[in-house]
């Protein structure tokens, strides 16, 4: 199966040590203005929070699935924002907006070869002075870490195993899932994922011409270094 058909369903249950709190501390320092796009908006969870400091929001995923959860999640959460199926590459607003934000890893997924007319996307969505903040898992994350390693989890409903191989641009991600189902049998799923390693040079160099930008590292709020996880990009268009 293509990636979140199964895992948008579980998604929020099983991504808890990603920083959402910290993250909001960023954007709440950094966004100004009252309209933006969450870009890679999953299941919505930074989409509804900005939607409930009063933000007029539009999250935007290529995943149906996601963008069910995300709707369901707003509609729990008492915000109505906006969402949008579309590969970001694609997405345009009917104006200019005054922010963007494309938080855990989205970024990871777009080809190296790609990133460039992303930037370029995100750039003609927004105002001048506008933000753009978004976050990458390094190089060092993504095959030092993850790569060539299994990861597990257990529940009583769920059981979920998380292979990875690398490649020269990234790594590779088979996902499968047992599902107990109220028979009390288990269903095995699959999907598959590809998420590409982005030098922070090669970054810098798209985004250059469209934004300033400054990168620190996530964890630390201190300087990128040869083992920083996440890295965050703080930008503001041209």
């Amino acid at each position: 199966m293509s990636g979140y058909s199964v895992l948008a369903s579980y998604y929020d249950r099983l991504m808890t040590d990603f920083d959402y709190d910290g993250y909001l501390k960023v954007l709440d320092s950094e966004l100004k203005g009252t309209e933006g796009v969450d870009l890679c908006c999953g299941s919505g969870r930074i989409t509804i929070a900005l939607a409930k400091r009063g933000k007029k929001m539009t999250g935007v995923d290529i995943s149906a699935e996601m963008l069910g959860e995300a709707a369901k999640n707003s509609r729990e959460a008492g915000v109505i924002p906006l969402f949008v199926q579309s590969d970001i590459a694609d997405f345009a607003p009917p104006h200019k907006l005054d922010f963007a934000t494309c938080v855990c890893d989205g970024l990871n997924y777009v080809p190296q070869k790609k990133l460039a007319a992303v930037f370029s996307a995100v750039a003609d969505c927004l105002k001048s002075g506008a933000k753009f903040v978004f976050d990458l898992s390094s190089e060092y994350k993504l095959k030092k870490i993850i790569g060539n390693n299994v990861f597990f989890e257990d529940h009583d409903d769920l059981t979920y195993l998380w292979a990875n191989e690398t490649f020269s641009g990234g790594v590779r991600m088979e996902l499968t899932f047992f599902i107990l189902g109220e028979d009390g049998k288990y269903t095995k799923l699959t999907e598959e994922h590809t998420q590409y390693a982005h030098k922070r040079e090669d970054v810098e160099k798209a985004l250059d011409g469209k934004f300033a930008f400054r990168a620190f590292d996530f964890a630390t709020t201190g300087e990128v270094n040869a083992k920083t996880v996440r890295i965050l990009w703080v930008c503001e268009r041209k």
